[in-house]
């Protein structure tokens, strides 16, 4: 048998086994971040922040691992067949660009999807992002104003995440509306021209309602083409529903709605604005313009809009058209869908719904009514294969009055219990948190915006979430040291909401301070984690503080070791070669410029320690109780302290072992040697222990040996 032939494709099971504390490579941490959008709370199928993994690790190096997402609602995504959820984007960036994963995500169950093997290889630099996009949550589960959130979790213990949890969404009343003065069907009737336009049923005097709809925030009109309408069926739908009416009636509706920022909004007189079709005219920017689908079921679902807007710049049009409703026992519906926008602004739009009838002197008169919903409205707020997106839930909107302005004397005003924000914290430390409470003091609606800018020195250390919001909330600020060096950097956070209510500035502090000065705790064998001798060539760790600054590096009589893993109270390290010569040694370590005092160690050439968890089968699984070893089987033992020069020796349940089929370094893994042992044949079912040991050459004395403490093997 070829020595270290025993060294399968399998070695990545073990290598995950171990975790952080196997010392085998440079564990990998990954910081989690979100931009939590305003989402609409009417929506079954909310489209919520980007879910970010900025991850460091050992440079070169591939993870494989299972990423499950569970949100606090329900997953609305689409599925394509059996589990496997659609219009999920998952790409992975190792320096080169984002490139897709073709791995599938799975619905675990209503509110968990799972990514199983995605493998992730860090960039030279030790970097692998990872961007997951498109996730569509049910926002009608979440009270408004609270958040959706996301929970993350990676099943390789060797994968540490800061932030498992993130907020993903915030949700808001999207749609907003006031009606003018009902319909009134009366014995005499509403008069309609021979022409039907908007012009003229104007002109004719044709009885009509008004209605406006405002959106709840900035963006929540999206037509297709936007951000939340990501791999949908439209743009963001009104469902108008009208009822009360009698079978005779007949009722038109304009074929495009131009709307509070167009050229000139369409409205029939109502709330203040002057009888116009409405002049659009395509612009940059986005204006709001509705259209009217044709052939959209009673949901609100199917069909399309009968007008698409001209290219940008493509000049202003005016709008005339009208188009008849049926009346079907009672009661009819007209469909709109949002075909521009602006997404920076909250817009409104305003028609009129006319009324044709006959005189009846035997008429009761009776008064109509009219609902206004997100469409297509659904009751179904899981995956499916096949409903609509997006799709809503008909929740009846409550007035916009408050939004336009024209129903509260009291106006908003901004205020907040923060007047400064100050954070402290050392070089490379990893964040800090400050809460900043946002109220309306006055009265009205009062939608706003927050944004940071900094002063010279240094930027992008405070993240702040959310970064819109509309009446009293909760603004998360989050200091970010990152790599900056010591200093005070400065800058402000600005919340604006308003001419009317206001705009609050409230400077921010991060002082950065040096970190202390590294300490030496203690010295250790890299696998058994026992105070023992260090070995050239093997792996040693080392306890203390202050070990997490920048630049840190070890060093043996001005020797440099190998620093495989370290935070700020562990270094995991490989002794260098050169120390061999040495019966003793100076162990300096240094982080972020400054110097421990030296510590004298001991070095030998043998002081062997077998890994936790690192004794794998023939088969190459893993060794345990459940999982014994065959009698005549070979098993593998990754230890490290063997790395000296002499004779290895082993022993399995108290038999010598004096010839191992392998004993030397372990192909892969610097400072780790693998040693391959025949189990005896005769060696009884049951746990027994193992254990191996090295010898340094005879110096006429004997050679001296030194052995592992025992490990437990399984024999089945």
């Amino acid at each position: 048998m070829h020595r270290g032939s025993l060294i399968t494709t399998r070695m990545p099971v073990f290598l995950l086994v171990l975790g952080a504390g196997s010392l085998l490579a440079q564990p990998s941490a990954c910081v989690t971040s979100a931009t939590p959008p305003i989402v609409r709370a009417e929506g079954l199928t909310e489209r919520i922040g980007d879910i970010l993994l900025t991850c460091t690790g050992t440079p070169g190096n591939t993870i494989n691992a299972n990423i499950t997402i569970g949100l606090n609602t329900n997953l609305t995504n689409r599925i394509s067949s059996g589990t496997t959820l659609t219009g999920v984007v998952f790409t992975i960036d190792s320096g080169a660009g984002p490139q897709p994963v073709l791995t599938q995500p799975l619905l675990f169950n209503l509110d968990t999807l799972a990514y199983y093997g995605v493998a992730m290889t860090f960039s030279p630099q030790g970097q692998v992002n990872l961007d997951i996009a498109g996730i569509r949550a049910n926002a009608t589960q979440i009270p408004v104003g609270t958040q959706i959130r996301a929970s993350i979790s990676v099943n390789n213990a060797g994968l540490a995440l800061t932030f498992s949890q993130v907020t993903v969404g915030t949700p808001q009343h999207g749609l907003y509306v006031s009606y003018g003065a009902a319909l009134v069907c009366a014995q005499y009737g509403s008069p309609l021209p021979d022409t039907i336009t908007f012009t003229n049923l104007m002109a004719q005097g044709t009885a009509l309602a008004n209605t406006r709809v405002t959106e709840g925030f900035g963006d929540a009109f999206q037509p297709l083409s936007g951000w939340s309408n990501f791999n949908a069926d439209s743009g963001e739908r009104i469902l108008v529903r009208y009822s009360g009416f009698p079978d005779d009636a007949r009722l038109f509706i304009p074929d495009v709605i131009a709307g509070s920022d167009a050229v000139q909004p369409t409205s029939g007189g109502g709330f203040g604005l002057p009888v116009s079709g409405g002049v659009y005219a395509p612009g940059a920017g986005g204006s709001l313009l509705l259209a009217r689908v044709s052939g959209a079921n009673s949901s609100g679902a199917g069909g399309s809009p009968v007008y698409v807007p001209g290219a940008i710049g493509s000049g202003p049009v005016s709008f005339d058209s009208v188009s008849e409703i049926a009346v079907v026992n009672g009661t009819a519906y007209a469909v709109y869908e949002v075909v521009d926008a602006n997404p920076a602004a909250i817009e409104s739009a305003q028609y009129p719904t006319f009324l044709g009838l006959l005189p009846d002197g035997g008429r009761n008169a009776t008064i109509t009514s009219e609902e206004d919903f997100f469409a297509p409205s659904s009751s179904v707020g899981v995956a499916t294969t096949s409903d609509p997106l997006p799709r809503f839930a008909a929740v009846t909107a409550l007035p916009d009055c408050a939004i336009v302005g024209d129903c509260d004397p009291t106006p908003p005003k901004l205020a907040s219990d923060t007047s400064s924000l100050q954070f402290t914290e050392q070089a490379g430390a990893q964040y800090q948190v400050v809460n900043v409470a946002i109220s309306n003091s006055g009265g009205g609606a009062m939608p706003w915006v927050a944004s940071v800018s900094y002063n010279a020195g240094g930027s992008g250390w405070l993240s702040i979430s959310p970064s819109q919001g509309f009446g009293n909330g909760t603004l998360q600020t989050v200091a970010l040291p990152h790599t900056l060096a010591p200093g005070t950097y400065t800058g402000t956070l600005t919340i604006n909401a308003g001419p009317v209510a206001g705009v609050l500035t409230i400077p921010a502090t991060l002082t950065i301070t040096a970190p202390p000065a590294p300490a030496i705790g203690s010295v250790l064998n890299g696998a058994s984690f026992l105070p023992e001798p260090v070995v050239p060539g093997s792996i040693t760790t080392v306890m203390g503080s202050g070990f997490g600054g920048a630049n840190v590096s070890a060093t043996f009589n001005n020797l440099a070791a190998t620093i495989l893993f370290g935070n700020d109270t562990q270094l995991n390290l490989v002794v260098p070669a050169g120390l061999a010569a040495q019966a003793s040694g100076q162990l300096v370590v240094t982080a972020g410029g400054a110097s421990s005092a030296p510590t004298t160690v001991a070095v030998a050439p043998f002081e062997p320690g077998i890994f936790s968890g690192g004794i794998v089968n023939q088969d190459g699984s893993v060794n345990s109780a459940s999982n014994g070893a065959a009698p005549g089987s070979i098993i593998a033992l990754w230890a490290t302290g063997l790395s000296g020069t002499g004779t290895i020796t082993g022993n399995i349940g108290g038999e010598d072992i004096a010839v191992p089929y392998y004993a030397g370094p372990a192909p892969g893994f610097i400072g780790v040697q693998q040693v391959n042992l025949m189990v005896p044949t005769d060696l009884a079912p049951g746990s027994t222990q193992v254990y191996v040991c090295g010898a340094s050459p005879s110096n006429g004395a004997g050679a001296s040996k030194v052995c592992s403490i025992p490990a437990p093997l399984s024999v089945k």
